[in-house]
């Protein structure tokens, strides 16, 4: 404990050196020192100034000091006395701290006197270190602006702090030893109608004998205040409870504030979520309920765990960002999402929100815009620009076949029937040509060209055979409409397989897949050829 300097204030007739003596001789406790100071009359140590540890020792019963004395400060008084002297003092004696009591003809036995001076002092060391605890104890709390009580197992209060006082509007006096209505003004009757939970919470952590938090309402002169309460059991050293002390942090002003940000998060166009520093979830607002379903169900949940459980396979990587894609109410939503830190006013991360943007609109008319610009508007297939894009990812196909067909005699219908009906001949081609080949991409390359890309693989023949099929079911369609009586189509057939670390020329490929075509014209139109190599194809070119 602290360093204190003991005074002993020695009152005698005699010179009272002995008495000196003994006490600069005496066992000094630790962190301490004494003084000895001889005073002939109780009026001559009135006038002295004396040390805050300060004892009196009277030597004599002649001496007339009175430890009853109003001029006295809170000090110990001793009497010193021999055994024959004791009849004299019996009135008064107990009004003296400590008696000496000497043998008689032995006044000052070094032995003895030391004994009650070595035990005087060590009260003195005791009573000074309790003061000073004391008031280490009362400067500490009275700094806080917390409230800050002790109460006994009755709830009566002991000690409480400045603070409290300020919030009671009472002083420690009118305090002290008062009880829970008459602190804060409020009856039993309306403490039973509140919310109110100090009485029973002082209960709980004495059954418990461990500290507890509880969230409480106090109505003060101010009005009502929330206080988050730390409350701990005092225990003393034989395990027997003597009461309760309790530490009140004021959040009364972070709960408007909560309840400011909470209006905040709700207006806000989208579904937020704000996580602390451990990815424990704190908050969520409604349209993320809306969008996730009921998330009170993640409040204290970790949300990477919650990430990884209810959005495995459906997070997107769109621009080097996050989108998540989920189902509401049958349809599909794209959320668009952001994690920003939290910092504190030291910069340190203290959280995170993460905002969920709902993008649908815009990819669906992204979506849209690629579309047309990958689509023949006309017959709604996939257009040139399509067909590169769509080849640049056949690289290690292992085989690819090319299907070029023209519709025969086109321009009749346009010179005869108009254009109007040269389209609806172009979306009738179109519509058989997906029915035929449903799982291949189709391209219309303009006018009345088509392309079919196969890249699964298959036999020649039956591609053949596919293709034969395909050309009598647009023959018969077109009979169908007296416009389309002269209309056909017809064919051309070419497919490479790809020759390990190698790439397809798909330039090459689609003029071979032309030059049957041209064959197929060739022959009569109508029907479809295959490509067979340069020679070959010339020769056929040459004989029809």
């Amino acid at each position: 404990m602290y360093f204190c300097e003991l005074e002993i204030a020695v009152i005698a007739k005699n010179d009272g050196g002995e008495i000196e003596k003994s006490a600069r001789a005496a066992r000094l406790p630790e962190d301490c020192g004494v003084s000895v100071t001889r005073f002939d009359s109780p009026d001559a140590f009135f006038a002295a100034k004396h040390l805050p540890d300060c004892t009196v020792i009277a030597d004599g019963t002649q001496t007339g000091f009175d430890p009853q004395d109003k001029r006295l400060p809170d000090v110990v008084c001793a009497l010193l006395i021999e055994a024959t002297e004791i009849n004299e003092v019996e009135e008064y004696a107990f009004k003296f701290e400590e008696l000496f009591v000497m043998q008689c003809g032995d006044r000052y036995n070094d032995n003895l006197l030391g004994y009650y001076l070595e035990r005087l002092v060590f009260r003195m060391k005791a009573l000074s270190d309790s003061r000073k605890l004391s008031i280490c104890l009362n400067t500490a709390i009275d700094s806080l602006d917390d409230l800050v009580w002790f109460k006994d197992t009755k709830g009566a209060h002991l000690s409480v702090n400045n603070s409290f006082c300020q919030v009671t509007g009472k002083t420690k006096q009118q305090i002290y030893k008062r009880g829970h209505y008459y602190i804060w003004d409020i009856s039993v009757e309306e403490y039973q109608k509140g919310e109110y939970v100090c009485l029973e919470s002082e209960d709980i952590v004495m059954q418990a004998r461990e500290t507890r938090v509880f969230d409480e309402q106090l109505k003060t002169k101010t009005g009502m205040r929330q206080l988050k309460t730390f409350k701990s059991p005092l225990i003393d050293v034989d395990g027997n409870i003597f009461g309760t002390c309790g530490i009140a942090h004021d959040v009364t002003d972070l709960h408007n504030i909560n309840s400011e940000l909470r209006v905040i998060l709700e207006s806000m166009p989208f579904a937020v979520l704000i996580e602390d520093d451990k990815g424990v979830i704190l908050s969520t607002n409604k349209h993320f309920s809306e969008l996730f379903g009921d998330s009170a169900r993640l409040i204290g949940k970790n949300y990477y765990d919650w990430k990884r459980e209810e959005l495995s396979g459906k997070i997107l990587s769109f621009n080097e960002r996050e989108e998540i894609c989920i189902k509401v109410g049958g349809a599909e939503k794209y959320l668009n999402y952001g994690e920003e830190p939290i910092l504190d006013i030291f910069g340190e991360h203290i959280g995170s929100i993460g905002i969920f943007r709902d993008v649908t609109d815009e990819r669906i008319s992204e979506k849209q815009t690629i579309k047309s610009a990958n689509t023949d508007f006309l017959t709604g297939l996939n257009n040139r620009r399509a067909l590169f894009g769509y080849l640049n990812k056949l690289k290690k196909t292992h085989q690819l076949t090319f299907i070029s067909l023209d519709l025969d005699n086109f321009k009749q219908v346009n010179d005869n029937s108009g254009h109007h009906m040269g389209d609806v001949a172009l979306e009738l081609t179109s519509h058989i040509m997906q029915q035929s080949f449903p799982d291949d991409f189709i391209a219309r390359l303009g006018g009345d060209e088509f392309l079919i890309v196969i890249k699964r693989p298959c036999f020649l023949h039956d591609i053949q055979n596919d293709t034969e099929r395909l050309l009598a079911s647009l023959k018969d369609q077109y009979l169908d409409h007296v416009e389309f009586a002269s209309l056909s189509a017809s064919a051309g057939i070419a497919s490479e397989k790809l020759a390990l670390c190698g790439s397809y020329d798909f330039d090459r490929l689609l003029r071979h897949s032309d030059r049957a075509l041209y064959a197929a014209k060739k022959a009569g139109k109508g029907i479809c050829c295959v490509y067979q190599g340069e020679e070959e194809q010339l020769d056929t070119d040459t004989k029809n």
